[in-house]
Order: structure tokens, then sequence, then C-alpha cells
């Protein structure tokens, strides 16, 4: 369980990565209650989250290969340092008491466009860290840290939105970065794994896109990536909703709903840090637990059921992100991670186009626990699809 821990680089990287996640969901709740309380609308919400993730799907490939191309540290300490920067810049904006959406609007741009080339490098870079060996077990002690700072960053944001206000939050996160590109330029070099930049040359992302696309196990992760984080990943827009609609709360309780949910991703992680198990039937059931706690979520409406569900609700999110980060980092080769990661931050992240915008606005038309159930829905229907080509599949071999 702890075996990738052993490295110093590593557990430098995990502390430095829990502090900015913590800042970066600090920043989350802060700027969504900050969106609502501008325009009293989930779809402009909606929108706000997917111009953060919009880019990923124009831009993201070639990040990738950038990250290829790179020494994947010293590309993480620019796109650090932009994105804490952009997180300033906002904070100011708050605290001189000019913000707009559309100020937000387009800091939330221009941090999906650094997004673009940074968590390509971030996810690759974890191999320079631990090696082939200890990779596995990295992999899930980062999505442990990312769980950490979802269930840590929404608490400590509630508090900061009650106690000081909206701007903190900003400068908070700002910090985070600065935090990080400080640990990145103290890792030990020569401790990390050797890196061969691919050499410049054309048809790049295309031909990333292509090793995605003709690897029957990459290529059947995505499509279920693709749906599921479309479906049941739109976190900061259902939980902003439950927290103002259907429990007339504020944002320490939208803090709480959050901090719930990063529990149970961070519990679902760890446990995959200890028995790792990556194949395409565990990430199905993920994605049908997933289903299933959405249907739940809708029918409750009260706090501390929602706490609850929102736990195990985080279980499954945990252990399906972790198994397909998992499933992915152990079918690529070196030469395609930073393209292959980039096709999951395009997954996870450029979902949100069009996920985060939808699930506002069918949550406008139908209430929040309307959308909830619609998307438990078709995340349920891929699922069974999914299952039902497999088993067609093995009929038809055994015949054959």
């Amino acid at each position: 369980m702890f075996s990738a821990l052993r490295h110093r680089n590593f557990r430098m990287y995990v502390a430095a990565q829990i502090t900015s996640n913590v800042g970066t969901w600090v920043q989350i709740t802060v700027e969504n209650w900050l969106v609502l309380d501008l325009s009293h609308s989930a779809l402009v919400l909606g929108v706000t989250n997917a111009l953060q993730f919009g880019p990923m799907v124009l831009l993201g490939l070639y990040g990738g290969v950038i990250a290829d191309r790179c020494d994947r540290r010293h590309l993480l300490m620019v796109t650090q340092a932009c994105l804490g920067l952009l997180a300033l810049a906002v904070g100011v904006l708050v605290g001189l008491g000019v913000v707009r959406v559309w100020m937000i609007w387009l800091a939330a741009a221009a941090l999906g466009v650094v997004k673009c080339f940074d968590l390509p490098a971030l996810q690759g870079l974890v191999k320079d860290l631990v090696g082939s060996e200890d990779l596995p077990n990295a992999v899930a002690w980062t999505g442990a840290i990312s769980a950490a700072g979802r269930m840590a960053g929404p608490a400590v944001g509630g508090l900061v939105l009650v106690g000081l206000g909206v701007a903190p939050g900003f400068a908070i996160n700002a910090a985070s970065f600065a935090l990080v590109v400080v640990v990145l330029a103290k890792l030990r070099t020569d401790e990390l794994s050797p890196q061969t930049p691919v050499p410049r040359a054309r048809g790049q992302v295309r031909q990333g896109l292509a090793y995605v696309c003709t690897d029957p196990v990459l290529a059947t992760t995505s499509v279920v990536m693709i749906v599921v984080f479309a479906t049941a990943y739109n976190f900061q827009v259902s939980l902003a909703l439950i927290a103002s609609d259907t429990l007339a709360g504020d944002g320490r309780t939208y803090g709480n709903l959050m901090s719930a949910l990063g529990l149970g991703a961070l519990v679902g992680s760890l446990v995959l840090a200890r028995y790792m198990r990556t194949d395409l039937a565990m990430i199905l059931l993920c994605a049908g637990a997933l289903a299933v706690a959405q249907l739940v979520v809708s029918i409750v409406d009260s706090l501390l059921p929602l706490l609850v569900l929102l736990f195990a609700y985080g279980v499954s999110a945990g252990l399906f992100s972790v198994t397909v980060v998992s499933r992915l980092q152990s079918q690529t080769s070196d030469d395609m991670r930073g393209r292959v990661m980039a096709v999951h931050s395009i997954c996870f992240l450029g979902s949100s186009l069009v996920g985060g915008p939808a699930f506002g606005a069918l949550a406008g038309w139908i209430g929040v626990s309307g959308a909830l159930r619609v998307a438990a829905a078709i995340c349920t229907v891929v699922v069974l699809a999914i299952l039902v080509v497999r088993q067609a599949k093995r009929q038809h071999s055994r015949v054959v």
C-alpha cells in the first residue's frame, strides 16, 4: 500500500499536491458560490465550469504532445506559476469589489488553456518520480491526493466563505500553486526516471489519437470515461444546487456536501492502493454504482442522509477515477504517455463542456433531482450496452 512513498521525490510531490488540491477546491467552492450570488442562474454556473474545461477539447492532445516533447518538471513549473497568477488576479478583483461574471468567465477560459498543458505533464510526471515498478501504487496515491483535496478543500472553502469572504479563497489557491513550484525546483533530478523526449515531427496529435482508437483496451476505457464523466461527475453544479435549492443552505452547507463526497473518494482511492484491480469489469462496476448513488441522492432532501449517501457516491467516484488512470497508464508506452493522459484529461475535463451546462439547464427545467435521475439513466444504459457487447463477443469467440 505504501510502496510508492519510499521515493523521496514522490513524498515531496504528495505533500505539495495535497496542499495544492486543497487550495484548488477552496477556490472552486468560493468561485461557484460567487457565480451563483452574482447571477442566480444554474446555467451560468454550468457555463463557468465548462469554460474551465472546454479548451481541453481543442488543445488537449497538443498539450499531450508538448508533455512528450519537453522536460515535464520544467513545463510544470511554468504552468503551475500561471495558474497561481490567475487565481491571484481574480482574488484581487473580488477584493476590490469590481468582479463581474464576464471577468470570472475570462479567467476560467484562461485557466482551461493552461490546464491543457499542465494536466498531461502532471500525470506523466508520476512515472518519472517512482519508475515503472511502483507506478500503479503511485497512481492510486495521486487519486487519494485528489480525493483528500476534494474532502478538505470544500470544508475549508465553506469556512472561508463564512468567516473571511470570497477573496481569501482565491489567495489561498494562489499560495498553494507557489508551493508546488518551489517543490518542483527542489526535486532531486538524479533520482528521476530517465525521460526521453519525443522528437518534433508532423502528425503527432493524429498519431496519439490513432494510438488510443486502435487499442481495444484504451478505446473501450475512453468510451466509458466520456459517458461517466459527462453524466456522473457534475459535482460542482449538482451539489451547489442541492445546497441552495433542496436544502436552502449557505456556503457551509455546500462545503459539507463536497467534503462528504471527497471523504468517500479518498477512502475509495486508498482501498484501490491496497487492492489493485484495474480491469474493465471493475470500471463498469464503479460506473454502475455511481448511477445508483445518483438515483438515491435524487430522492433525499435532508442533510444527514445526504452526507451518508454522498460518502458512498464518493467511494464509487474515487474507485472509478483511480481504476481508469491505472488502466491507461499500465497499457501505454512511454513515448505516448503524455498524449494518452491528455485523452484522459479531455474525457475528464472536456466532458464538462457539455455535461456542465446541460446539467445546469436540465436542472433549471425539471429540478436538480430530475436532472440527477436523467444522468443516472444515461450512465446505466451505456454500462448495460457494454456488458451486452462483451457477452456477445465471448459467445462468438466460443462458437468460433
